[in-house]
């Protein structure tokens, strides 16, 4: 029953998120329920009753006179902390993504995805119809790379590279974290139009002349003239059938700009053999729903699906979480 109840967990939480109630409150100076109502427009028996109950799995600590301060937890649903997850928090309940798991039956039955039941299209463009759900999604996107780009710092040493593309990189704070890591190196980042246009220049980000912007699609051709590719959680959002038509573009430009040094570098989780449990099981989940035909996959899948399309698993890099860098070449 515990687990049957998380629904009410994890909506309740979204929807603090998104009413911004941890920004009101301290982890030493308790709030009530009705202040924090009017600080945030919302209704106070209810969001009291809400509150009480996050309180009871970690989320809150509840004192006297309804009044409730932050925990570790609800301290990562503000927005002005570096482990924020407050974005992720907010599209996990937009209406697109609710109703891809109200289709969850429907996948199980036929391995379609819960959203093109839905909507009769796929997630993404579902949500590029919607600039708030857009929004949502890419600032749950950035707490992502924030949270992933601490674990992948050790491993972003990509000076003996001259120019990469992070493609699909949204917003660009993984290519920001990358260049600013490597100051001999150039970069260009790669998404959707209505994507690029929300993400800051690079005077904004401190990079003028060594960051570009293009836009385009990834399965139609990916930035010319790099010696290295980058992609954080896009391999996984499609089928071996799209994945291997966006690795065949890098490995074909990267046969002709740079066939001995070049690299293509997926930042993903890697299912693990053994039945222990591990985010990229539920991880998977979610690509099972939403996306048409993503999946998370093992080091084995990893290199056969490299192999397709003409590069070679080189290694993998684990990090202290779940993340791991895992990089291929041009096969020999």
């Amino acid at each position: 029953m515990n687990l049957l109840w998380g629904k009410a967990i994890s909506t309740a939480i979204s929807a603090i998120a998104k009413l911004g109630v941890a920004d009101h409150m301290s982890a030493t100076e308790p709030s009530s329920a009705e202040a924090l109502a009017q600080s945030t427009n919302a209704h106070a028996p209810s969001l009291y009753r809400t509150l009480r109950m996050l309180a009871t799995v970690g989320m809150f600590h509840e004192h006297s006179g309804q009044r409730f301060t932050l925990t570790p937890l609800s301290n990562s649903l503000r927005s002005d902390v570096p482990d924020s997850v407050r974005g992720v928090a907010m599209f996990l309940t937009d209406p697109w993504h609710m109703r891809g798991y109200e289709n969850i039956y429907h996948c199980l039955k036929t391995g379609e995805n819960g959203v093109q039941k839905a909507y009769g299209r796929n997630g993404f463009e579902v949500i590029a119809e919607d600039p708030a759900s857009l929004e949502n999604f890419q600032a749950g996107m950035s707490n992502y790379t924030a949270m992933e780009g601490a674990l992948l710092e050790p491993f972003l040493d990509f000076s003996a590279f001259q120019r990469i593309a992070d493609v699909g990189g949204g917003h660009g704070s993984l290519l920001a974290q990358i260049l600013r890591r490597n100051p001999n190196l150039n970069g260009v980042l790669f998404d959707l139009p209505e994507v690029v246009a929300h993400a800051p220049s690079p005077a904004d980000l401190g990079l003028t002349g060594r960051m570009a912007i293009e836009s385009g699609s990834m399965f139609d051709r990916v930035p010319t003239g790099c010696d290295a590719y980058i992609m954080k959680h896009i391999i996984h959002d499609w089928d071996d059938e799209h994945s291997h038509k966006i690795l065949r573009l890098m490995c074909d430009q990267l046969a002709s700009e740079a066939p001995e040094t070049g690299r293509v570098f997926l930042a993903e989780m890697v299912v693990p053999h053994s039945p222990e449990p591990h985010p990229s099981k539920f991880l998977d989940i979610e690509m099972l729903v939403m996306t048409p035909g993503g999946k998370e996959r093992t080091s084995a899948e990893f290199s056969v699906l490299f192999e397709s399309a003409g590069l070679e698993l080189v290694r993998i890099q684990t990090t202290p979480g779940p993340i791991c860098l895992i990089e291929a070449r041009v096969a020999s």
